[in-house]
């Protein structure tokens, strides 16, 4: 197959002259990628829309944020900071006094006696000069230290909190947005400190510079303004520029960041080149970078404009204030020293603002994030599993008592109030079509969701007024979609909780899944990475992960084991094993099995079918499947007519 590119559309040939279209049947050109508005980021147009007044108010609360975090994880470098930042504006204020001491020695008629009275104060000068460096210095070593910290507090709270959260919590509206901004939250933590510095460094050295022009003369602090807001104003409406070109093209950059995975992963390569779609791939692939580099051009004529603007009119502004020196000195308002001073410090203003204009953007951006970090930090906290302080042991029954599950973005109930019991030495099958409330009814028995009405019963112990943690040593969960960990085999196996001091009974828990023979052969046995290759590790099949995920509830050994569709990528053989094994370890544990493979029902005790949140049917397989009208005799029927 041939291609090209003309105009941006692809325009298609043929393998061999045969299938050579006319230039009338020739194949359609492919339709130009859709423009995508990105709608996974909260605050879009945040900047673009706050006013000046809006700025002010959120960088303080976004400092103050900082400052607690920076607190909370390392007090000395948090006071270490604090203390250079001040120490870095009182340099600066010392440095512009003794030159502004020095200047009028330096210019009288005998140069060399001027140079010998100034001395001692250009030597203060170069001191405070270098000690305001080293403080900026110190700073930044205390920032470098600080910073890893704040980030790693910041990730670990929220890890740490997604983990204790009860399970309903991800069900609550809106629960998911409100985490991803607080990730963005906790991302934008890496570089906090540094940009807090950064910014009260901007202010303290204008401060400085500010206090010293006010005492050499009350005019000059008016003249400083002036010629520093235009430089100000500018930088904030430039920063709005960067900002809008950034907002235009998020939604063709992350899309385009997305595709770029799939167009170079080796999981898709096969299909890309077996279905010929590396041209039109090329194509979208194009159109998308020529969009945000499109983009990104048009905002450089008005960052151009504006950036001149402010040039001229600051530069306008700094004439003014040169001019009014020059009067001040002409009228013997002012010496000639002090005239010099005050055009240093207005230097040292300027700069200060730069500083102060750039970073208040970020700080700007910052408060908004650490906001959603703060708010969903407190959110979360309330939704923390802390439920009683009841033990239970191991059950030997589990009841559910009127139990139903109504989930707080739904109206109708997920399961109706049901009554039943599951006992120990029982393999227990639930059957029933998507939707039927099977994982409902699995949550609340394993304690993960407490229902919304009635009670769940481990023998007497309600679920409701038992440690969660306590509850959960007793379980097995082998989901339907389980973890594909990125750690070595034998923690993928102990999931990090080994029992015993030797090796044995991983062996033998791998064994039983038939998985014993593959982990000998990785490269590292037990120690290997179960990771992709691009880690540096090793990578499983699908029903190996899932022999694996089993292997986790025969080495647990709970007393309540639950497997969620345990073998749907296993070949027969692995299947085999695996409900031989269920089999054999059922007499000293509950054991629930969901599985729309209902071969696999037979082994089960008892079959309890659900339909609609409710109840259709129990009984024993064989009992249900003669049954006229029985809904798993239905569904049996349906698997069986190939």
């Amino acid at each position: 197959m041939t291609e090209s590119v003309t105009d941006g559309r692809q325009e298609y040939g043929a393998e061999d002259a045969s299938a050579v279209p006319t230039a009338r049947q020739g194949p359609p050109r492919p339709a130009a990628p859709p423009e995508l508005d990105y709608n996974g980021r909260k605050h879009r147009r945040a900047m673009d829309n706050a006013s000046l007044v809006e700025m002010a108010r959120r960088i303080p609360r976004a400092l103050a944020q900082t400052a607690w975090l920076a607190w909370s994880v390392d007090r000395r470098m948090a006071i270490t900071i604090l203390v250079c930042q001040l120490m870095s504006g009182v340099g600066t204020a010392v440095m512009l006094t003794a030159v502004s001491k020095a200047l009028p020695l330096l210019t009288t008629a005998d140069p060399g006696a001027g140079l010998a009275q100034a001395w001692p104060a250009l030597a203060v000068a170069v001191v405070a000069l270098g000690a305001g460096s080293g403080m900026w210095i110190l700073a930044d070593w205390a920032t470098r230290r600080l910073n890893p910290k704040i980030a790693s507090a910041a990730d670990l709270a929220l890890v740490d909190l997604h983990m204790r959260a009860e399970l309903s919590a991800y069900d609550t509206p809106g629960f998911t947005d409100r985490g991803q901004a607080a990730e963005v939250g906790a991302m934008r933590a890496v570089d906090l400190a540094d940009d807090a510095k950064t910014l009260t460094n901007g202010f303290v050295q204008l401060v400085s510079a500010a206090t010293v022009l006010t005492s050499l003369h009350p005019l000059l602090l008016g003249v400083l303004l002036l010629s520093v807001v235009p430089r100000g104003l500018g930088g904030v409406v430039a920063a709005r520029i960067d900002y809008r070109v950034h907002d235009r093209t998020i939604s063709a950059r992350n899309v385009r960041g997305m595709m770029r995975w799939w167009l170079t992963t080796s999981e898709l390569a096969d299909e890309l080149r077996a279905n010929t779609m590396r041209g039109y791939l090329h194509f979208w692939y194009r159109t998308m970078c020529d969009r945000v580099e499109g983009r990104e051009l048009e905002g450089a004529r008005p960052y151009l404009w504006v950036t001149l603007l402010a040039a001229s009119l600051a530069g306008l502004f700094t004439l003014g204030m040169w001019a009014s020196l020059a009067a001040l000195v002409l009228a013997g308002s002012m010496t000639t020293a002090i005239a010099g001073t005050a055009i240093v410090a207005s230097q040292t203003a300027g700069r200060a603002l730069n500083s102060i204009v750039r970073y208040g953007a970020v700080m700007f951006h910052h408060g908004l994030y650490l906001s959603d970090y703060f708010d969903f930090i407190a959110e979360v906290g309330s939704m923390t599993a802390a439920r009683g302080s009841a033990r239970p042991k191991a059950p030997e029954k589990i009841r559910f008592e009127s139990a139903g599950f109504t989930y707080a973005s739904k109206g109708t109930p997920a399961l109706h109030p049901i009554s039943l019991t599951f006992e120990r030495g029982q393999v227990i099958a639930l059957v029933g079509e998507n939707g039927a409330g099977k994982s409902t009814l699995i949550r609340m028995l394993t304690g993960l969701t407490l229902a919304t009405e009635g009670a769940v019963y481990w023998d007497d112990t309600d679920l409701a007024t038992a440690d969660a943690e306590a509850v959960w040593q007793h379980v097995g969960l082998v989901p339907q979609k389980s973890g594909h960990w990125p750690l070595a085999a034998r923690e993928n196996i102990t999931l990090g909780q080994p029992r015993h001091h030797d090796d044995a009974p991983i062996w033998d828990a791998a064994d039983r899944v038939g998985m014993a023979d593959h982990v000998r052969e990785l490269p590292d046995g037990l120690d290997t990475l179960l990771a992709r290759s691009v880690w540096g590790g090793q990578e499983l099949s699908g029903g190996q992960w899932q022999r694996l995920a089993c292997a986790r509830a025969m080495y647990r050994r709970p007393a309540v084991l639950v497997l969620d569709e345990p073998t749907s990528e296993m070949d027969a053989r692995g299947e085999h094993l695996i409900f031989r094994e269920l089999r054999k370890m059922a007499p000293d544990r509950i054991t629930v099995v969901v599985t729309h493979r209902l071969d696999n029902v037979r082994m089960a005790d008892r079959v309890i079918v659900l339909d609609k949140g409710r109840i259709r049917e129990e009984g024993t397989f064989d009992d249900l499947v003669q049954t006229d009208g029985s809904l798993l005799g239905e569904l049996y029927a349906l698997a069986q007519d190939r």
